[in-house]
């Protein structure tokens, strides 16, 4: 198939564009700057209209969406980047013949919390799922996604070789990592299945743990004892995410902490139905890489 892959420059558009070529798939990358011959110029905070989008579909069998921003900013607008440019890409999907979408969006989209992250792709996903719609679509939602090159990996890994780690307490907050490269071969086997069906898919792993267990089991994967940690009183975590919320690079927020604290965990039977197997567990992640 000939696969169009918004965000291919991004940590799950790399991994994408790895599995589906070496399934015998034509991969066209959508990047905000092309430096190669099968290079899409795309820019998902102007591109806002499907008249924008219809010419640059053209003979695309496959159109896979993985463009996702982590904060609204000025320069990266969630409006923009998870609504108004997915669903003008949808619709000129269904104007130019394209027969497969693949959506990745978030566990929690629909939800109680309700984050400009969460809220701003509720009416994308709407129109990727209207009745009206020609093409079959895959909606993945990830809980927490890791893999090797992952930011949110890289950063664990590193706070897991530190002796002593101040963590803030938060309980009863789970989460569900699934490796990246698991729904990479869930996408492949959906669009290699001629008789798969529309879906909407948690994208989790079989078992769940906290910000502390997965900490302390990448530590313990090192090689380490286990650290001390010591619990940040909430408000110190409160004023560290107001202070994350002036530097746009943070991975900490006021909007991630609420994200956090509400936990992202399901059920990961149809996932791993999907997949074909059970997902990779986040215990042996280390270990699977030798």
């Amino acid at each position: 198939m000939r696969i169009l892959l918004c965000g291919a420059n991004g940590f799950v558009g790399r991994h994408l564009e790895t599995v589906l070529t070496q399934t015998g798939h034509e991969v066209w990358r959508g990047v905000r700057r092309p430096v190669a011959a099968r290079d899409i110029a795309l820019d998902y905070t102007r591109d806002l209209l499907p008249a924008h989008w219809i010419e640059r579909l053209d003979g695309i069998d496959v159109l896979i969406n993985a463009v996702g921003v982590l904060r609204d900013t000025p320069a990266t607008p969630m409006a923009a980047i998870h609504d108004a440019a997915p669903r003008a890409l949808f619709a000129a999907c269904k104007d130019a013949g394209v027969g497969r979408v693949v959506q990745l969006g978030a566990l929690g989209v629909g939800g109680p919390v309700t984050t400009t992250y969460f809220t701003s792709r509720e009416a994308a996903i709407a129109a990727l799922q209207h009745p009206g719609n020609p093409f079959r679509h895959l909606l993945l939602r990830p809980s927490l996604l890791y893999g090797a090159d992952g930011a949110s990996t890289r950063l664990f890994l590193a706070l897991a070789r530190l002796p002593l780690l101040a963590l803030p307490a938060l309980p009863g907050s789970r989460l569900q990592p699934a490796h990246v490269d698991d729904l990479c071969d869930a996408v492949a086997r959906w669009l290699d299945d001629p008789s798969a069906t529309s879906q909407d898919i948690a994208v989790v792993g079989s078992a769940s743990t906290d910000l502390r267990g997965l900490i302390a089991s990448y530590r313990a994967q090192l090689g380490h004892r286990p650290a001390r940690v010591l619990s940040l009183p909430e408000a110190l975590t409160t004023l560290a995410a107001r202070l994350g919320d002036a530097i746009p690079a943070s991975l900490l927020c006021t909007d991630t902490l609420r994200m956090l604290k509400a936990g992202s965990t399901a059920d990961p039977a149809a996932f791993a139905a999907l997949l074909g197997r059970t997902p990779c567990a986040f215990d042996t992640f280390l270990h699977d890489r030798e």
